[in-house]
């Protein structure tokens, strides 16, 4: 349990009084210290929904122990610390996070023309400010739930009521444009054949909040587990679990894009029964009233719900599960394929987390190159689990 210390007094969360004295100390502007480190880390209190909460300050998540749930990977373990404030920007007197995104969460109904001049005229050169892909906000709210993160006391213990439940927290507090993220995110709920009626109502009443208003068309962004992507009378349909009664209809635009993008994710997913694939795509009503796919991505996870990028990777932190290790999984946002990143974060070793790297089977120069930079520009202690080696390769304790 995490202990803090306002004003020389020690406190948890099981105190009776906890959210009386964080009142009181966010009423004289008292700062808590997280106890996880010696001499203390630097909290603030935040009034979020009439509700005191202890937020970790801004860039400090590396200051925490890694054991403490405000610790945060190294910016060069993640491609957030590539976003930096400029698309994640956390305001401390309101404890709000706001996200710009790359896509938008409305369409004009009118088509309008194109604007005079040539194809590719330009007077003006413009600087691309960080936003947040699609994917990246996957990852981020993936890694704002701490879902990415793995404790030996944690296995069995998790299903999409979990995912969704954290899912669902992590977007709390999160706004886009001024507007509340949590009003156009839809997480299915898990469903039951004993709820079936009950269920389905509520997801016609939210997909009956998306119907057009005026000169705009409302667009949602779902984020479901994967069923399957099959043939419809009309292109194609992507089911996903938990709602089995409302398939998300793409043209075949979109489907093609799905296979040429992420074959290596489908091509996993098909394979092994252990592994989920996540979707979060960008959804709104056709004119027949059903919801239409606008763009798409995803992301594999294994059977702990634990984010993977390939069979290596997900035998590589299978293998640390089994170990009964701890550690936090890096996410990629919005870096490249071609970019390095650590596997993971070996959290459970004393005063040295360790970052884990992967070099696969008959590594390129190339590869050996951009992995070797990265590892010398790191701070941290790290590990590479060289395929290419003779022997297998143990993780360090």
């Amino acid at each position: 349990m995490t202990q803090y210390n306002i004003n020389g007094s020690t406190l948890t969360k099981e105190d009776f009084d906890y959210y009386d004295q964080l009142k009181q100390a966010h009423r004289n502007k008292l700062k808590p210290l997280c106890m996880c480190m010696p001499s203390g880390v630097p909290m603030y209190i935040a009034l979020v929904n009439d509700t005191f909460i202890i937020k970790r300050m801004p860039n400090s998540g590396g200051n925490h122990h890694p054991d403490c749930d405000s610790y945060d990977i190294p910016v060069e373990l993640s491609g957030r610390g590539g976003l930096g404030a400029q698309a994640i920007e956390e305001d401390q007197a309101t404890g709000v996070t706001k996200l710009k995104l790359d896509f938008a969460l409305t369409k004009n109904n009118i088509t309008r023309s194109a604007p005079s001049g040539e194809p590719g005229e330009t007077n003006t050169v413009l600087s691309t400010p960080a936003k947040l892909s699609l994917r990246s906000l996957l990852h981020f709210l993936y890694d704002e739930a701490g879902l990415n993160r793995w404790f030996p006391r944690m296995a069995g213990k998790r299903g999409w009521y979990v995912i969704r439940k954290y899912l669902q927290e992590a977007i709390h507090n999160k706004e886009t444009k001024n507007n509340p993220l949590s009003d156009s995110i839809y997480i299915p709920e898990t469903f039951s054949m004993d709820r079936k009626d009950e269920i389905n109502h509520r997801i016609n009443k939210y997909l009956a909040s998306l119907r057009p208003q005026g000169k705009k068309q409302p667009v949602s962004v779902l984020i479901g587990e994967v069923k399957a992507i099959e043939a419809a009378r009309f292109g194609h349909k992507l089911l996903v679990k938990h709602m089995p009664s409302t398939p998300i209809y793409m043209d075949d635009k979109v489907y093609k894009g799905i296979y040429k993008n992420f074959s290596a994710e489908l091509n996993l997913f098909h394979q092994m029964e252990s592994v989920h694939l996540l979707t979060i795509c960008t959804f709104y009503l056709s004119a027949s009233g059903n919801p239409q796919i606008d763009s798409i991505s995803f992301m594999l996870v294994d059977s702990n719900w634990l984010p993977i990028e390939s069979i290596d990777d997900m035998s590589l932190t299978e293998r640390a599960t089994t170990e009964e290790r701890s550690f936090i999984k890096g996410m990629r946002y919005n870096l490249a394929s071609t970019d390095v990143i650590a596997s993971f974060l070996l959290t459970d070793i004393v005063d040295s987390p360790t970052a884990v790297y992967i070099s696969p089977i008959e590594a390129s120069e190339e590869f050996k190159e951009k992995l070797e930079l990265v590892i010398s520009e790191s701070e941290l202690d790290s590990f590479v689990w060289d395929l290419d080696s003779d022997e297998l390769p143990k993780l360090p304790k």
